[in-house]
């Protein structure tokens, strides 16, 4: 037979673990939940300072969409930034519009206006696009009355 004394701490100790875990904040950031923690210094008197941990949780942004009509490509190479592409008017080829987001992606900084030249896998021509970036998506177009999109 159990001791009624044993029973009694077991009761208690089962209690307050579970008042703790009810009360326990559960959307406080750490670093194991992704946060990063750093500290900040804060200036008391000439000579001294002390520190305060805090944290910071990270953000996520959406990607813009690509405009109606336009047809996303399936899965590609990414580059630089740029992971995604689509086509408009259907004339376009995937594969052409992925060999226009590897030569946007590795040929300058991110959301920028540029020319980039890209090899059709389909014609094997080269081409000549003009790439002008805004509000998060890149639109290309030139070659043979090619439009891509990239984001």
């Amino acid at each position: 037979m159990i001791p009624l004394a044993v029973i009694g701490v077991v009761t208690v100790l089962v209690l307050f673990g579970g008042l703790a875990w009810v009360l326990w904040p559960k959307d406080v950031p750490n670093s194991a939940a992704g946060g990063a923690a750093h500290t900040t210094a804060a200036t008391n008197t000439p000579g001294t300072t002390t520190t305060a941990p805090s944290t910071t949780s990270p953000t996520t942004t959406r990607a813009a969409n690509f405009p109606a009509g336009a047809a996303a490509c399936p899965g590609g190479q990414a580059a630089g930034s740029y992971k995604e592409s689509a086509t408009s008017g259907g004339k376009t080829s995937c594969e052409f519009a992925e060999a226009v987001l590897i030569a946007y992606g590795n040929s300058g900084a991110a959301g920028t206006s540029r020319t980039v030249s890209a090899r059709s896998p389909v014609t094997g021509k080269e081409y000549t696009m003009a790439c002008k970036a805004a509000s998060g998506i890149v639109t290309c177009t030139g070659g043979d009355n090619a439009v891509v999109y990239l984001r």
